[in-house]
């Protein structure tokens, strides 16, 4: 008696997924290449410009006169502004090409560390911030930070003229099924997660931009209005899908925002 079993189809979708583990290498390895250009080459001419802009307006200052300083002013933010989008655009690659071993991470000093962070800010626009109790997850400690740092930078930044912030940072159990229909898929494996909400009183935004907003370079609003580079939402993003994850955003124009991060207990 013989048996013949037929391997063709199995031997093509193993040649297949090493095909895709090749091409996935690939890009890693044109990420890590592009991390390295941005972090050295590309800010090198930037240091230049600044300190070279630093030097006629100082040492020229009579001579260029009131419109040549203004010019210099110009230059100099230009620059500034190119060498912050660099540092995004850095980090953004880094959280897709470097993952880090996960670890228990408290959020509520972590928070409490962000919170220290933007001590300043919240002085000046006479901030409010009320934190709940905040519960011990397992991920990337880095990673968490700049999800929050961002999150709550944001929620001070896009606030209404004369109107102090008032931020709100709460937490509940939830199972997956009680998470609201049309989230982006989880990629955790378990049936228990914290959600995690950031609340403002801010401008906020219409809700048919929800999903726009966690874009590269998307922005609802001029840069003169409210600087930055347009990549901190799709940082946040990609923090939250790195743990298994999902993070939205709700909307109520003229009366603020609310952001809920969706993370594995």
């Amino acid at each position: 008696m013989v048996t013949i079993v037929d391997v063709t189809e199995n031997h093509r979708n193993r040649e297949q997924l090493e095909q895709a583990n090749q091409e996935l290498r690939r890009s890693n390895e044109n990420l890590q290449q592009f991390a390295y250009v941005a972090s050295h080459d590309l800010q090198e001419p930037l240091r230049k410009i600044q300190a070279f802009g630093d030097l006629l307006r100082d040492g020229y200052a009579q001579q260029i006169g009131t419109d040549g300083a203004d010019l210099i002013r110009r230059m100099q933010s230009a620059a500034e502004r190119m060498q912050t989008l660099i540092r995004d655009l850095l980090t953004y690659s880094r959280l897709s090409t470097q993952r880090e071993v996960f670890q228990p991470v408290p959020l509520e000093g972590l928070v409490q560390g962000v919170l220290g962070d933007l001590e300043v800010m919240i002085r000046e626009k006479n901030a409010q911030v009320r934190v709940d109790s905040l519960p011990l997850v397992v991920g990337d400690r880095l990673q968490l930070h700049q999800l929050f740092q961002n999150l709550l930078s944001n929620a001070l930044k896009f606030s209404q003229p004369e109107v102090p912030p008032h931020v709100q940072v709460a937490n509940r159990p939830i199972s997956r099924r009680d998470i609201p229909g049309g989230v982006l898929p989880l990629h955790a494996s378990g049936e228990k997660f914290w959600e995690i909400t950031v609340e403002d009183n801010g401008i906020g935004f219409q809700d048919q931009y929800a999903d726009r907003i966690f874009q590269v370079f998307q922005r609802l609003h001029g840069k003169d209005r409210f600087p930055g580079t347009g990549i901190g939402l799709a940082i946040c993003k990609k923090v939250v899908d790195n743990h298994g994850g999902a993070l939205t955003a709700t909307g109520r124009p003229g009366n603020g925002a609310t952001f809920r991060v969706y993370l594995p207990q």
